[in-house]
């Protein structure tokens, strides 16, 4: 890559301009959000998976010509749509940028974004997991980091049938993230993952349940931890990670508009004064949604919608 972004306005994701290998401005792509005034201070950036509509004139397509005076075939420009990267938007603004283009896609259409963070320096992370639905070998699990350049690492000391998920990048520097069956189920552990190597330890000896699924991760400026259980029917209870407790510490259920959240939640985020916020929506309800919590009661309240997969708070 030959543009250098400087963290703090890539961080606030002003998005101007387009890189030349492959990072695309998509100025004028238009958004149903609006700027939220519940919460102006929060710089929270989304990702989602990609499809980029490409023309490519090198493929000639196929024409039905009948013999007639006019030899003139029409001008067709074919075009292809294949997942080939990824999507940041920012919350406040509504911009967004692709990461990624049709000859280093960032995500390939067999594999899902299974966890978003930033690291204490500023630099976004992904990890990416294939979705394997044969015998055949898959591409590793790994975590890639949307620097300029870009650098990504394979992921080391993972199971053949597990996944890494709900990355998050710690106030003190360190990555840390959840290991779970690739189907979601337990036995889940918390882990490190080392930031030159991608090798993954285990950190924690908290037991998370055993009929529960967890896929989030949060760290607040005391340095607790909080995540949230999901259980069968998607009932959703918020939690504390406590190393010296062999359980998670049960805060409240969650509650959106006083009905228990039936969906889990794809994101947990806590803003530099310690509120909570979390990212989901109800079953069946589309776009997610951007909540504030209150860790008591574990009511939820509605700020803004998001079209988005993932979130985490950009840091400059």
């Amino acid at each position: 890559m030959n543009y250098k972004f400087s963290r703090r306005h890539f961080g606030q994701l002003a998005l101007a301009g387009t890189v030349a290998s492959g990072l695309s401005y998509l100025g004028n792509k238009a958004f149903a959000q609006t700027p939220s005034l519940n919460i102006p201070n929060l710089n929270i950036v989304g990702i989602s998976s990609s499809s980029i509509i490409t023309t490519d004139q090198t493929v000639v397509p196929e024409v039905n010509i009948t013999e007639s005076d006019d030899s003139t075939a029409p001008n067709i420009v074919p075009t292809v749509i294949k997942p080939v990267g990824l999507v940041l938007q920012s919350l406040i603004t509504g911009n967004s940028q692709v990461l990624g283009d049709k000859s280093t896609p960032l995500l390939e259409p067999n594999e899902i974004l299974s966890g978003f963070t930033s690291l204490s320096n500023g630099t976004l992370i992904v990890a990416i997991t294939p979705v394997t639905t044969s015998r055949r070998q898959a591409t590793p699990t790994r975590i890639t980091f949307l620097d300029t350049p870009v650098k990504t690492l394979i992921v080391s000391g993972l199971k053949r049938n597990q996944q890494l998920g709900s990355l998050l990048g710690t106030i003190d520097g360190r990555l840390i993230g959840l290991v779970g069956k690739k189907n979601g189920t337990p036995p889940i552990v918390l882990v490190d993952i080392d930031l030159q190597t991608g090798e993954i330890s285990p950190i924690s000896k908290v037991k998370f349940p055993n009929d529960e699924r967890v896929i989030n991760l949060a760290e607040c400026p005391d340095g607790k931890l909080y995540t949230s259980l999901i259980g069968l029917n998607g009932d959703t209870t918020l939690v504390q990670l406590d190393s010296n407790q062999k359980k998670p510490i049960v805060l409240a259920q969650l509650k959106v508009d006083g009905k228990a959240l039936n969906n889990g939640l794809q994101s947990l985020i806590c803003s530099a004064t310690g509120q909570l916020f979390a990212f989901g929506a109800m079953r069946y309800e589309t776009p997610n949604v951007v909540y504030s919590v209150d860790k008591n009661s574990g009511n939820m309240t509605r700020l803004q919608d998001f079209d988005a997969t993932q979130i985490t708070l950009a840091r400059s």
